[in-house]
């Protein structure tokens, strides 16, 4: 009887193991497919994105001095879906991994726990843990600047994710940290940020933050008197894993060390939007036209021009991670690419790009560059930064299935707003931001070159890995009901 229990007993402890490794396999097989390409989240937050740009276009249309560094750098890391970068923030400082973002000034971070289901991020900032944060009061011409900022006391704003829908957040004063030239901490006292206690998860889905790199005065290029920063996005190979974040990142640059010359840097001028200047937050440049391999796009000249109203243009945006064109360009870039490819056209509602190819190969992406014909330089994006794959299997095909990684402006129902170069394109190219000179520079580069820890000696916490995500919960949970009906 005794040994009918023990078997009994070790029955269940060999069904539970092999359910569980079961389990577990099963998700970390989804989270692997997930991590592959796009889905329809991450077009889904772009167009948000599109939305919310179009929103401030719109409210724009109807109506500190800090001590100068000789360089200051912080770590970029990639993540599946965009890039962040690693500051301290408060005193002691914490890790604020916030997403890289040259189309916003605002620096903004979560402040506590609310709507966040899928917690893959750092831990939110807690005011009351550091000694040296404060709220922004009404008399700061920092509050000024926000469009829609009210006080009483302190200073509030309402910042616009669409035109329904908005929260309340608050502009405060905290003490920043990255590290100088030689690798020592620098404390960056007095700027401004918002906390945030409502973020919707097509805003944040891998950051616990947004750092503004605009123009505009509340950025932290502007925040910290520097007028030049640069950075290296590296490549995002097609199918990879996660990358391990605790081995690997590259510099955001500030001040002179920012600055880098030789052979193949081109430079083009940064030009302003003279009808809606509230917009110059923004970095627009003069694109002239588009090739695509030898062939010139059939485009109308002044298709990316800034508008009579305002409205319109071409930016560079490191928050949106896909290249956006105006309708008329993009389907000239698919016309074109049916001629020159050769390829049937395959039906993608699964990935949520619009223009697919079936290939018989799988692992083919063209050797089709794409160039935009700025203002004195050329801009060459390679084929690998053009395209997508997924490996397409089942039980009667096995094949590769590449998309253009671009976006239709149509297909986010917005009007106005700019086309945009994403950072997907920004791939292996170190890029310049000269503020003072009205200048963006940009060279080739092999950016995992110039990599770094991405752990800085003066933060209390490390670059996070993934928790009490949907890849992790649900297999808990499902384990603990399995134990639970095996005790039954």
């Amino acid at each position: 009887m005794a040994h009918n229990k023990v078997m009994t007993l070790h029955n269940k402890v060999m069904t539970l193991v092999v359910v569980s490794i079961t389990i577990c396999c099963f998700f970390n097989l989804l989270c692997a497919e997930e991590a592959r390409g796009v889905s329809h989240l991450e077009r889904n937050s772009a167009i948000a994105r599109l939305k919310r740009m179009e929103a401030s276009i719109k409210a724009v249309q109807s109506g500190r001095t800090q001590t100068r560094l000789g360089g200051a750098v912080a770590p970029v890391i990639r993540l599946p879906k965009t890039h962040v970068v690693n500051i301290g923030i408060g005193t002691p400082p914490k890790n604020f991994q916030g997403q890289v973002d040259t189309g916003s000034d605002l620096i903004w971070l979560q402040c506590d726990l609310f709507n966040r289901s899928n917690w893959y991020y750092p831990p939110p900032f807690y005011p009351e843990h550091s000694s040296t944060y404060r709220r922004v009061p009404c008399s700061s011409s920092l509050c000024s600047a926000l469009a829609n900022s009210t006080c009483a006391s302190d200073c509030q704003y309402s910042h616009i994710y669409s035109e329904s829908w908005s929260t309340q957040e608050e502009l405060s004063f905290e003490t920043f940290t990255m590290a100088d030239t030689t690798g020592a901490a620098h404390f960056f006292g007095g700027i401004a940020f918002g906390c945030s206690h409502v973020v919707q998860e097509d805003v944040l889905e891998e950051a616990n933050g947004v750092l503004g790199l605009g123009r505009g005065q509340l950025s932290l290029i502007s925040q910290i008197g520097e007028s030049k920063f640069s950075y290296c996005l590296p490549f995002e190979y097609n199918g990879s894993p996660f990358q391990d974040t605790d081995s690997f990142s590259t510099p955001l640059l500030f001040g002179s060390a920012a600055e880098f010359n030789g052979i193949g840097v081109q430079s083009t001028m940064v030009i302003n939007n003279t009808v809606l200047p509230k917009l110059n937050s923004y970095y627009y440049l003069s694109v002239e036209g588009i090739s695509l391999g030898n062939v010139s796009l059939n485009i109308s000249r002044g298709m990316f021009d800034i508008q009579a109203n305002g409205s319109g243009g071409f930016i560079i945006d490191s928050g949106i991670h896909f290249t956006v064109l105006p309708h008329a360009a993009f389907t000239a870039v698919a016309s074109v690419l049916d001629s020159v490819l050769g390829l049937p056209r395959a039906n993608d509602s699964k990935h949520g790009l619009s223009v697919c190819y079936s290939s018989p190969y799988y692992d083919y992406v063209p050797d089709l560059n794409m160039t935009f014909h700025m203002l004195g330089a050329d801009y060459v994006v390679e084929g690998k930064h053009n395209f997508v794959q997924y490996m397409e299997s089942g039980p009667t095909k096995i094949g590769n299935l590449l998309c253009l990684a671009m976006l239709d402006m149509d297909e986010a129902s917005v009007a106005g707003v700019p086309a945009v170069l994403g950072s997907f394109q920004q791939q292996d190219y170190h890029i310049l931001y000269d503020n003072a000179n009205q200048r963006l520079s940009f060279t080739p580069t092999r950016c995992s070159s110039l990599s770094m820890s991405p752990n800085p000696s003066y933060l209390q916490s490390k670059a996070p890995i993934p928790i009490l995500g949907s890849h992790v919960l649900l297999p808990v949970l499902l384990l603990y009901f399995v134990a639970f009906s095996l005790t039954l």
